[in-house]
């Protein structure tokens, strides 16, 4: 049975593990807390807060608004909203978000055995075919 791995798939996916393991480990130690979305409109007087997976937390608007017609006060808010939105988006995708590292890591595990053994019969194969071969020939 053959056991070397000419492809360095499975040294590329035993170093993505042990490197997926260390983020992970890092940032749990560093007990970071989860992004946050910020957003404002009409000057500041509406302001909004999202967090992961897209929910609003905060909403505040100024009393002064309220003197506003219903339509005008509806669109501060959703401006301020979507901002918030976009600045949660782009905060996630410098952090790495909500990806399920454990879930990932279990997939890329998976991937690795799944890769190894057929890496396997595809050597054991070869070297039948060999064998055969060279039985043949000689």
């Amino acid at each position: 049975m053959a056991s070397t791995d000419p492809s360095g798939i499975d040294k590329a996916l035993t170093d993505t593990l042990r490197s997926l393991a260390a983020y992970q480990s890092t940032r749990e130690a560093a007990d970071a807390p989860p992004p946050e979305g910020y957003g404002e409109a009409a000057d500041g007087l509406v302001r909004v807060r999202t967090a992961p997976p897209g929910r609003m937390t905060a909403l505040e608007v100024d009393p002064r608004l309220l003197r506003l017609d219903l339509a005008t006060l509806t669109d501060h808010i959703m401006v301020a909203v979507n901002d918030a939105m976009e600045d949660l988006q782009r905060a996630t995708a410098t952090t790495a978000g909500p990806v399920d590292l454990g879930d990932l890591g279990r997939q890329l595990s998976a991937i690795q055995q799944d890769a190894a053994r057929q890496f396997t019969t595809f050597l054991d194969g070869l070297a039948d075919a060999q064998d055969r071969l060279s039985r043949r020939g000689g």
